[in-house]
C-alpha cells in the first residue's frame, strides 16, 4: 500500500514541468555552464533520487548541451542548487544508455528490500520509477550514471548558484 502511495505521489510530481523529445546530437565538448539569466539548453532528462541516505531529495537536469542543473534537498538543511558541466563522452553515454530503457513506467523487477532510494526518470513524455536493488538490468545503465551525476562523478566543473541556509 505504501507503494501505491508512493507511486501515486511520484506521478503527481512527474506532471509539474515538462521535457521535449531528445532528437539532437550529442556534444562533442560541452560548453561552459549558463549563467542564472542565460537561457539553457533543451532539456534531454530529469532524473530524481529521493531518500538515498536519509531524508535526502537530489534532482538532476541534464541539459542537450552537456550542462546539468543539480538541486539538493535534504530535510530541515535546505537546499543547494549547483550548476555542472559533463566530462567528454558522458553524454554520450546517458543518450546510449536512455536509449535502452524498458517500455513502460516501471524499471523495477521483483522485490527490493526496503529502505533504499526511489528514483523517477522522465524524458519524452514518459515518467519511469524504479527502487535500489531492484532496477531491471536494461535500465541498470541509465540509473547509474545519472545516480552518479548527482554523487559528482563524470563532471568537470561546477558551481554554486545559490542555498537556502549559509552559516
Amino acid at each position: 500500500m505504501r507503494q501505491i502511495i508512493f507511486l501515486a505521489c511520484l506521478a503527481a510530481i512527474a506532471g509539474c514541468g515538462g521535457s521535449s523529445p531528445s532528437a539532437s546530437r550529442p556534444a562533442s565538448t560541452p560548453t561552459p555552464a549558463p549563467a542564472a539569466s542565460e537561457p539553457k539548453a533543451r532539456e534531454l532528462v530529469f532524473f530524481q533520487r529521493q531518500g538515498a541516505a536519509g531524508a535526502t531529495l537530489d534532482t538532476l537536469s541534464v541539459r542537450a548541451d552537456g550542462t546539468a542543473t543539480h538541486e539538493m534537498r535534504y530535510g530541515g538543511a535546505g537546499g543547494r542548487f549547483r550548476e555542472y558541466v559533463l566530462r567528454d563522452g558522458v553524454l554520450a553515454r546517458i543518450r546510449r544508455a536512455l536509449a535502452r530503457l524498458p517500455g513502460g513506467s516501471t524499471m523495477t523487477r521483483g522485490s527490493p528490500p526496503p529502505g533504499g532510494a526511489q528514483y523517477l526518470l522522465r524524458l519524452q513524455g514518459r515518467t519511469l520509477t524504479g527502487r535500489a536493488g531492484g532496477i531491471a538490468a536494461p535500465a541498470r545503465p541509465a540509473v547509474a550514471l545519472l545516480d552518479g551525476v548527482i554523487d559528482g562523478h563524470g563532471v568537470a566543473g561546477s558551481k554554486l548558484v545559490t542555498q537556502t541556509h549559509s552559516r
